[in-house]
């Protein structure tokens, strides 16, 4: 009953994606979208992590639920081109870290159960590249590279009980001072048909004549014009010069007053340092190619392909509907498997100021060993909920949470997950 159940909603999630996919195309003329955004400010979460190491003799498995406080400075760009998409992005965190959690260390001297708690400091970086390179409007390559370094300092006490190779148990307590360094390296390449276009400025284009203006009708063409002045304006922004607002909106008054020939609102310019949300996509892609993941723990090497669909929609200047499927095959020296993630968003934009995000989505897996030895399919459900909104040019404020619904946890860990972000940018 249980797996029918998640059947049905999968068949949901597909039924909605066709029912939107029939709906007429909006104008897609303005596919640029060029920044460079500076962020530094406070991140608050509380996470789950797990961690196992398997060897011929022992085995360790180490299961944590995290409160993590730390400072993050943030480079991100984007340079999104009708002939190539890239981007970049590194980010740097440093700060205090606790929690509670559970461990068992195995081997054929003794075995150890135990709880603990522990407190400590975070350090942590992370790089990430990707650049897709189009050959022509809808085909192209991709190349993507993410590493990431961690080191935790801490101080950990645990309580439980011990079992040697007689069968005698007893207490266990310890506390001591541990350190430790984990990093990883992932990587892909991929060949794809499609493309996801920018929307940002066409957006904003729509908000500002449509509010200001509201008894005068624009053609497509007037929008897609206003919208290439904004993508100009916003495009050519450099942060080694202070932002000019007098100039942008002497700029937006030059094309208001000389084409559309009417007068800027007064209350336009107060709205202008707003909009500043992460690329907003129309359009569709289908990718697929060869990664590999490296981890300084087990699982150390993982290798396989994967094939990725995404489909975003703007329906208007309020809503955007996305929807993404990926499945990928993992090969490694214990065991292979095959994972799935199918996820349905909607994103809500609040004026020009703020943004939710809300969908649920459906992690199918199953352990392959050479398709001889086929594991159960495990399903996995994630709802989550996001808001960002900007308090004004440079305030931040991002609250991210999801809920996981796990079989159990050999895919995906069951429980919340939270993440409260208060930031300033600078772009």
């Amino acid at each position: 009953m249980k797996n029918s159940s998640l059947w049905i909603s999968v068949l949901f999630l597909f039924t909605t994606v066709n029912v939107f996919a029939q709906e007429t195309d909006i104008n897609n003329e303005v596919v640029s979208f060029t920044k460079r955004e500076l962020m530094s400010g406070f991140v608050f979460d509380v996470k789950k992590e797990q961690e196992e190491l398997l060897t011929d003799e022992t085995k360790f498995n180490e299961e944590q639920t995290l409160l993590n406080a730390k400072f993050r400075f943030e480079n991100r760009f984007w340079n999104l081109l009708d002939y190539k998409q890239e981007q970049f992005n590194a980010a740097f965190e440093i700060g205090p870290f606790g929690g509670f959690g559970n461990w068992e260390d195995s081997s054929y001297v003794e075995h150890t159960v135990a709880d603990q708690n522990f407190y400590g400091i975070r350090t942590s970086a992370n790089v990430t590249y990707s650049n897709r390179i189009y050959y022509d409007a809808k085909s192209y390559t991709l190349l993507s590279v993410n590493a990431w370094g961690r080191y935790d300092l801490y101080k950990q006490n645990s309580n439980g009980e011990t079992t040697d190779s007689l069968g005698v148990v007893g207490d266990f307590d310890d506390g001591k001072t541990k350190d430790r360094l984990r990093y990883g390296l992932n990587a892909k390449a991929a060949w794809g048909l499609g493309r996801l276009s920018p929307m940002n400025h066409l957006m904003v284009a729509h908000y500002l004549l449509e509010k200001y203006y509201p008894g005068r009708i624009f053609s497509d063409y007037e929008i897609a014009r206003f919208a290439q002045v904004i993508a100009t304006l916003k495009n050519n922004r450099d942060l080694k010069t202070k932002r000019n607002v007098e100039n942008e909106m002497a700029a937006l008054v030059g094309f208001i007053n000389g084409k559309l020939m009417l007068e800027l609102p007064k209350a336009m310019p107060a709205e202008w340092q707003f909009s500043e949300f992460d690329p907003r996509f129309e359009g569709q892609r289908v990718e697929f190619g060869p990664f590999f993941k490296y981890y300084n723990q087990e699982p150390d090497f993982v290798y396989g392909g994967y094939i990725q669909y995404d489909n975003s929609r703007y329906k208007n200047v309020k809503w955007n509907r996305n929807f993404s499927a990926n499945l990928n095959y993992n090969r490694y020296k214990k065991q292979d498997w095959m994972l799935g993630e199918i996820n349905l968003g909607w994103t809500y934009y609040a004026e020009l100021k703020s943004q939710f995000d809300f969908g649920v989505k459906y992690v199918p897996g199953i352990e392959i060993n050479g398709f001889e030895d086929v594991g159960p399919l495990s399903h996995n459900l994630i709802p989550y909920l996001s808001y960002f909104t900007q308090l004004n040019s440079n305030s931040r404020i991002k609250l991210d949470f999801a809920w996981r619904f796990a079989d159990g946890e050999q895919f995906v860990l069951p429980g919340p997950e939270f993440s409260l972000a208060i930031y300033r940018s600078r772009y």
